[in-house]
């Protein structure tokens, strides 16, 4: 039986907002909701958008200008029905984080959550707070939002003051009613006080993106007087995904669109020779082929006849070649096949970069009474989003709007731009949640695809990519190799750390369809180290060889290079614990200082109810089925976590199956318990299918993993029967950080310790599918 460790949550009603706000929103400047977190009435409206007749668009007379965060209403709208409207840039991914921005603002605002919404991302109508990743929003946007929110509560209470004739100081404020004290009877509502009116006050801005500061003269609520923040509360969104009604991006369509797909190069850098259109014209629908350098596509009226033309220009998954469709492709077998991936790595170009370096590592080895060495390798993998990247776009001689996912809508404005060749302020992207969306997966690439071809067509164009689009040509997680050599004396204590990366970009941001059109946008950005080295070994040195692009686009997914660092990193501590016959958590605690690393790892260890004993102490088993225990910890960004599971080994077979975790998280003060505790377990699940399946495979042309048998992931029977969660020093004393990525970090380390608890071998290659981990019990 699945169990699930909780707070109880607060039912709380979710209605539809009426149709006096939807009136209101219809006649006042500039308040267009457009996709927003609305009651489930509101969503289920209607799915085909008005090109360009939102109150936003009827509002401006001239370019998409960009939002003054200086401003209390690019934050903040009241309505007359006495509901509210919180802009932010920042976008929901499945995680929830726009709620507690949300809850972040319903508290400095003094308005019940219930009727506050949100609209995000959209150029034209949030504020440009940076992308959405890196667990960045509530750490960043969270202050931002709260000074906003803090100085529009100071604006409401002086608007009341005036209002009531009576000093500020006579006043309080709760759930979105100003009272007057002492004074039966005399209140009024938020909504009531704005009178439809725009809350158009100068509150100050500085800086800009992740740096911006806020309405710095605004005095933020007493943290001993939340009643909003560290409370559970529903999700806005649920219901409608639940049922069926929510909008994404994959539902929206607009008056007198074209459907589009691409043909890629079946050839990852091959050139494209030659298109025969001919064979298209008797397909229903069919409009036009859309041809611009290596970039081919093709536009219907249908999205089966757009389809069935990109199928008879080679858009298959079993093409055969360059020459299986109309459309011929030169031949390209340049890519390093799966199993050179890792000489690739090595060999890439790039510079070097210390991470950690004191004492004389070298001395200490050679003086060591017992040393080891290892290799860890991780994969290259896909983001293999369940709904494949769709977006539409409308470009006209000079004007571009773009219907998205990206999670970076105000960079993705000014790529679009640059693409295109037109002013930013010329552009506007309009974000709609994508079905599967999160890290830089195809979203954005997909935004430029429907771009081109709408320039071409000069109508709106509708661009959903297949299957093996998706899996084939998004950006890609990069492959690490990592060697790591340590030392102990005689005494079983380390004398020596050296930690090794071959370091691959993480962040190429170049736009595919600008490179296949011969016009590049974004950038090969190098890799980085991405860990976090916190041990007090006498001598250590960690280093990272960071390079650029290897053989396709990589960018960043859940914890980027973390993920894969902190496996190598937390295994090699255990190989060292193994071999100085010391208990794994015990061995950690002697080489930590920081009082909340020590305390994150012992939280852990009380939920689990750790006992100390040294790693497979116990020997080999002869039952089928075998138990083991693991071990691992990480500081991303300054949220810690430890973690530890249980897992099962079956002997004959090498699968693994992971029964029990326990994740003690320490990311300061939570803003909602439940949409942590929906982080966690998200966090949890999707690491461990990175862990035991997933890997793209390639030959010297392509991809070759771009459907679900060849890229498998967990499925509902692996999912684990107990996630059980602590909060450490959850507590409004501590400034809250990121939850969004630092849970996915310990993940593969936690297993590859667990198993080698239960079996006596040491994985050390991602994943660990059943014939890796049967072979390795094979030859040990």
């Amino acid at each position: 039986m699945n169990t699930r460790r909780r707070d109880v949550i607060e039912s709380l009603e979710i209605s539809d907002l009426g149709a006096s706000r939807r009136a209101f929103l219809r006649n006042s400047g500039g308040l267009v909701l457009g996709f927003s977190l609305l009651g489930p009435a509101a969503l289920a409206a209607g799915r085909e958008l008005p090109l360009d007749t939102s109150v936003a668009a009827l509002a401006r007379k001239g370019p998409f200008a960009a939002v003054d965060p200086a401003r209390l209403d690019a934050w903040i709208a009241i309505h007359p029905d006495n509901t509210a409207t919180l802009f932010t840039g920042k976008v929901e991914q499945g995680n929830g984080s726009p709620n507690a921005l949300l809850q972040m603002a319903a508290e400095e605002l003094d308005f019940p959550y219930e009727h506050f919404y949100l609209v995000m991302g959209s150029t034209t109508e949030t504020v440009d707070q940076g992308p959405t990743y890196g667990s960045m929003a509530v750490r960043y946007a969270g202050p931002q939002i709260q000074h906003a929110a803090a100085a529009g509560r100071q604006v409401l209470l002086a608007m009341a003051g005036k209002h009531f004739g009576v000093p500020v100081e006579k006043l309080t404020a709760v759930a979105g009613v100003i009272s007057v004290a002492g004074a039966a009877g005399k209140s009024i509502t938020y909504g009531k006080l704005v009178g439809g009116k725009r809350l158009d006050v100068t509150i100050g801005a500085s800086g800009e993106t992740f740096g911006m500061k806020v309405a710095p003269d605004a005095k933020l609520k007493d943290p001993s007087k939340y009643t909003i923040i560290g409370k559970s509360v529903l999700r806005k969104d649920i219901p409608g995904k639940t049922t069926g009604e929510f909008t994404y991006m994959q539902d929206v369509k607009v008056p007198g669109m074209l459907h589009g797909r691409v043909v890629r190069p079946f050839g990852v850098g091959a050139k494209l020779l030659s298109v025969d259109a001919s064979g298209l014209k008797d397909i229903p629908g069919f409009v036009q082929v859309v041809r611009e350098g290596n970039f081919l596509g093709v536009l219907a009226t249908t999205e089966w006849g757009a389809i069935q033309a990109a199928e008879k220009l080679g858009s298959r998954l079993d093409r055969k070649g360059p020459d299986d469709g109309l459309a011929k492709w030169s031949q390209w077998n340049d890519l390093a096949a799966t199993d050179e991936v890792w000489d690739a790595v090595r060999k890439a170009p790039g510079k070097p970069e210390s991470v950690a370096k004191h004492g004389d590592v070298d001395k200490a080895l050679k003086t060591a009474a017992h040393t080891l060495k290892a290799t860890y390798l991780t994969p290259f993998e896909t983001h293999r989003s369940l709904g494949p990247e769709c977006a539409i776009a409308d470009v006209g001689k000079d004007k571009a709007i773009v219907w998205g996912g990206t999670q970076m809508p105000h960079q993705a404005q000014r790529d679009l731009a640059e693409l295109l060749g037109l002013p930013v302020d010329k552009v506007e992207v309009r974000w709609v949640e994508a079905a599967g969306q999160y890290g830089r997966n195809g979203l954005e690439h997909v935004m430029a695809d429907a771009a081109i071809m709408s320039r071409a067509a000069g109508r709106p164009v509708r661009v959903q990519w297949m299957r093996w689009d998706s899996h084939g040509w998004d950006p890609k997680e990069p492959p690490i190799v990592q060697e790591l050599e340590g030392g102990l004396d005689a005494q079983g204590n380390v004398t020596a750390w050296r930690h090794q990366m071959w370091v691959p970009t993480f962040s190429d941001t170049t736009l595919l369809p600008s490179e296949l059109i011969g016009k590049p946008v974004g950038k090969r950005n190098l890799g980085s180290a991405a860990i976090g080295y916190e041990y007090a070994f006498d001598n250590a040195e960690v280093s990272s060889h960071n390079a650029s692009r290897v053989g396709v686009i990589t960018a960043w997914m859940r914890a980027p290079g973390q993920f894969e660092t902190t496996f190598a990193m937390e295994s090699f501590v255990d190989e060292l614990a193994a071999a100085a016959r010391q208990d794994p958590l015990e061995f950690r605690l002697k080489y930590l200082k920081q009082p909340r690393t020590i305390g994150v790892l012992q939280a852990a260890a009380k939920r689990y109810g750790w006992q100390p004993r040294v790693a497979f102490s116990a020997g080999k088993q002869r039952a089928r089925k075998v138990t083991g225990r693991g071990i691992a910890w990480v500081n991303r960004d300054d949220s810690l976590v430890a973690t530890i599971a249980d897992v099962e080994v079956d002997q004959h077979t090498g699968e693994i199956r992971v029964k029990r975790v326990v994740v003690a998280h320490d990311n300061g003060l939570v803003i909602s318990p439940d949409g942590m505790y929906n982080q966690i377990e998200g966090n949890i699940i999707q690491s461990i299918s990175r862990t035991l399946h997933e890997q793209v495979t390639f030959d010297h042309a392509h991809v070759t993993s771009r459907d679900w048998a060849s890229y498998p992931i967990l499925r509902f029977h692996e999912i684990p029967d107990s996630i059980e969660m602590v909060l450490v020093n959850n507590d409004p004393k501590f400034k809250s950080n990121g939850g969004g990525e630092p849970s996915t970090c310990p993940t593969a380390a936690v297993i590859s310790n667990a198993v080698y608890d239960a079996v006596g071998v040491r994985l050390r290659q991602r994943p660990f599918r059943p014939e890796r981990v049967k072979a390795a019990m094979d030859k040990a």
